[in-house]
């Protein structure tokens, strides 16, 4: 079979293929991760793969249209956005009535209410909740839809959901193609970029799932791998894509490895055998700030260059509220050991939880200029459909234009301490001092970042 795989085109620097979507104000694009390891799965199983990645390749809907039409795709696969969730449905029944082809949507987005998704369309039918490389390959291959598990289908004008897919173990995850070497093939790699990584870099999934999996807040472990669960690739099949990328893609100068949370446990395992197999290619990671100084050591022996944390805030009574499950001072230790270490961190924090008011974020912005990340982004937080953080929400009443604004706290105030956070973090003695020190490392290579992301600090309302 002829196989489309689509991230459709939307508005100028939108960015679909986080763990949230948005319009960026760095530019940033992280690759299409999960439809990549569909498409390197589908290629092994004897089809015919194109990839379009009509955001990251800058690319207007008439375009993308063309670029399918001459495709000429037997099926369609398409990843949705939330805020532009309207737009790829519509495109896609333009397309599906167009060409005649059969067409699923996929991914996180699309598996927050498949229901209303599917309900939006005219010409689509099928949808793929969580993980959909065995799915996709079941319908393209001539299942029959009511047979197939997480697969959300229309008949008879009706909407039927199947029972859900076991997740994806070790040999199943082991047996899916690297997806770096899809990557090659099928994308301009210099158009996956973010201000805390080397470019030009790339993304892999060493496994699936968040051990922890209880924040209140997050999509994927609400929507894509439920809940406190993390399955894992074999590490010597993760040192064997390491190597392939050293070698193989040689200007790739740094790997970020996406999976939800990089374990103390599988960090050390991983560091110890990426120094014994000699390889020395840089890479980063997400973690949760509890891990310790020695395991970070490992890492940074390892090439470990940067980690990115989720800190969200420094209120005590908010952490506990959205269950981050660490406090403040463990977090501010780990801080201290990861720059003891050498590893450098990229800071997340968000404004706007349940319990957020004036001195909540002031109370955060000041520890985040206190402990002072490398990078560091203040985000607005996004209720996200399917999450307690949104039905919590929704029963206090504390949502408009479905953003929280709560009584103390607008929603227009959090996008105004948002800016000022901003610009209290980037524009400080502190981090001045290290632009003198590395000029081209904090100014000069970002130059083009900070032009983009100024006027929305300055005088631009965001774009939610």
């Amino acid at each position: 079979m002829r196989i489309l795989l689509l991230s459709p085109p939307y508005v100028p620097f939108y960015m679909r293929n986080a763990r949230c979507d948005f319009v960026s104000l760095s530019d940033t694009q992280w690759y299409p991760i999960l439809l990549g390891y569909a498409g390197a799965w589908l290629e092994k199983c004897g089809h015919e793969v194109r990839f379009v990645d009509a955001p990251a390749q800058r690319l207007s809907h008439e375009e993308t249209e063309r670029i399918v039409t001459t495709a000429q795709p037997d099926w369609l696969v398409v990843y949705t956005g939330r805020i532009s969730e309207d737009n790829d449905v519509t495109f896609a029944d333009r397309l599906v009535e167009k060409l005649k082809c059969q067409a699923v949507f996929v991914g996180p987005y699309a598996s927050i209410n498949p229901g209303q998704t599917l309900g939006k369309s005219k010409a689509v039918d099928l949808l793929v909740s969580g993980e959909f490389e065995k799915p996709l390959q079941d319908l393209i291959e001539g299942g029959r839809p009511e047979n197939i598990p997480n697969l959300v289908y229309r008949s008879s004008g009706e909407v039927k959901t199947n029972p859900p897919r076991a997740y994806l173990g070790t040999t199943e995850l082991d047996d899916i193609p690297f997806v770096s070497e899809f990557f090659k093939r099928h994308v301009r790699l210099a158009d996956y970029k973010t201000v805390s990584e080397l470019h030009p870099f790339m993304d892999i999934l060493t496994g699936r799932g968040c051990v922890w999996g209880r924040c209140t807040y997050c999509l994927w472990v609400n929507t894509y791998i439920k809940g406190p669960v993390y399955n894992t690739r074999s590490i010597e099949n993760v040192l064997a894509e390491m190597e392939y990328i050293r070698k193989d893609i040689p200007e790739i100068r740094s790997v970020m490895i996406q999976d939800d949370t990089f374990t103390e446990e599988r960090a050390a395992t991983f560091s110890e055998a990426k120094i014994r197999a000699g390889n020395r290619l840089p890479w980063s990671c997400y973690l949760r700030a509890n891990v310790s100084y020695e395991t970070l050591r490992a890492m940074k022996g390892a090439q470990c260059r940067n980690v990115h944390v989720g800190f969200e805030s420094a209120s005590p009574e908010i952490l506990r509220n959205i269950h981050k499950g660490i406090t403040k001072e463990r977090m501010t230790r780990f801080v201290e050991d990861a720059k003891k270490a050498g590893v450098r961190i990229h800071g997340d924090f968000a404004i706007g939880f349940p319990g957020e008011t004036k001195a909540t974020v002031e109370e955060t912005v000041t520890w985040a200029c206190q402990i002072r990340p490398h990078t560091a982004q203040f985000q607005l937080m996004i209720p996200f459909p399917g999450t307690p953080f949104k039905d919590e929400l929704e029963k206090k009443g504390y949502l408009k234009d479905s953003f929280p604004n709560y009584p103390e706290l607008s929603a227009e105030q959090m996008e105004d301490l948002a800016k000022r956070a901003y610009k209290r973090f980037y524009m400080s003695p502190s981090f001045l001092l290290d632009v003198i020190r590395h000029p081209h490392e904090m100014f000069l290579s970002r130059l083009g970042t900070y032009m983009r992301a100024m006027p929305s600090i300055f005088w631009k309302r965001y774009q939610r």
